[in-house]
């Protein structure tokens, strides 16, 4: 019997199971398996991002897109279903997730509560206009009474008018006038000076008030304010172009107002206008009435005007120049004095 042929032995491949694993694609994440799969959130029809479940009815949109959702409605996007109490987001198992609660929706009674707001808002914004108004309004006022507090010393001092003397006792209450060393220990005394002094000076045009007070009241804790070389000091600046003759008048005149208000018992400069007393010429019209404040008040928006010299003696004029008939552009509010 012959042989039979030998049997051709197969040649061995790899394995395909081997092969199928060498040539699969490399894995994918979540995201891109949801892509391919065309799983999208159906708010936004994109990709899930932080995919979140409603545990009502187990469908799925995107985190945020779900929270905008339920800000406006609780009841699902596709089922119409209620969404219930929270959601689940950050899904990693059937176990593992985080609830997001949610907070309650606006009540019908809401827009009432935000009327009500909005109401008591616009209440405390005009409050506040009625504060500021009222604020501007004493701050007028303020300023229209010191202007006629000012022009009112204008008129003592244009017509050479001395405070009268006040007798030092009990009923009166006028004090002596302190010594230079009781005047620096008192801070109250220096208190009051500085006021009187600050709006006296305003009397006069182009004078640097801050600088003369502050000069007046260092004068006064080392010389009494009366004495000679302390008026002499004073008139350097009251008096550089007085006349001949009355080269310290009106140094001699301010330190004897500052004088007689710092004896008196008066801390308030409107109480003690309204209580100083002076010997008034027939002659001599009375200062300006109060009842032109609208002048005063238009005149206020800068502070104080620069008197004219024939209102006041100025510091740089004679004291007379008010009598002569020399004019001015500026509006006097007092009457013209005539020259006899």
């Amino acid at each position: 019997m012959a042989d039979s042929p030998p049997t051709k032995r197969m040649k061995l491949e790899s394995s395909p199971v081997l092969a199928s694993d060498s040539t699969r694609p490399p894995e994918l994440d979540e995201h891109e398996e949801e892509e391919l799969n065309g799983e999208r959130c159906s708010i936004c029809l994109q990709p899930y991002a932080d995919r979140t479940m409603i545990p009502t009815c187990s469908h799925e949109f995107c985190f945020e897109c779900l929270l905008i959702w339920t800000d406006q409605s609780r009841r699902c996007p596709l089922c119409s279903q209620d969404v219930g109490q929270y959601l689940m987001h950050n899904v990693r198992s059937k176990f593992d997730y985080q609830k997001h609660y949610l907070t309650p929706l606006r009540t019908s009674p809401q827009p009432e509560a935000a009327t009500i707001v909005r109401a008591e808002a616009r209440r405390r914004a005009e409050r506040r206009r009625e504060v500021e108004w009222g604020r501007r309004r004493r701050q007028r006022e303020e300023a229209d009474e010191l202007e006629q507090a000012i022009e009112k010393r204008r008129w003592v001092y244009r017509n050479n008018l001395y405070a009268k003397h006040v007798a030092s006792n009990p009923y009166t209450r006028y004090r002596p006038f302190p010594t230079p060393a009781q005047f620096a220990a008192s801070q109250d005394m220096i208190s009051r000076a500085t006021v009187f002094i600050r709006r006296e000076l305003h009397v006069w045009a182009a004078l640097d008030v801050e600088f003369l007070t502050t000069f007046t009241v260092s004068l006064m804790k080392s010389l009494d304010i009366r004495s000679e070389p302390a008026v002499r000091l004073l008139s350097e600046f009251l008096d550089m172009d007085a006349e001949h003759g009355r080269e310290r008048a009106n140094a001699e005149h301010f330190a004897h107002e500052l004088y007689s208000y710092l004896r008196s018992p008066y801390r308030d400069l409107s109480a003690y206008d309204n209580n100083v007393q002076y010997d008034t010429p027939d002659h001599v019209p009375p200062p300006n009435a109060p009842g032109r404040r609208t002048r005063w008040r238009s005149q206020s928006r800068s502070h104080y005007q620069r008197p004219r010299s024939r209102d006041v003696p100025s510091a740089h004029s004679s004291p007379r120049r008010y009598l002569p008939t020399s004019r001015s552009t500026s509006c006097d509010p007092s009457p013209r004095l005539n020259e006899s």
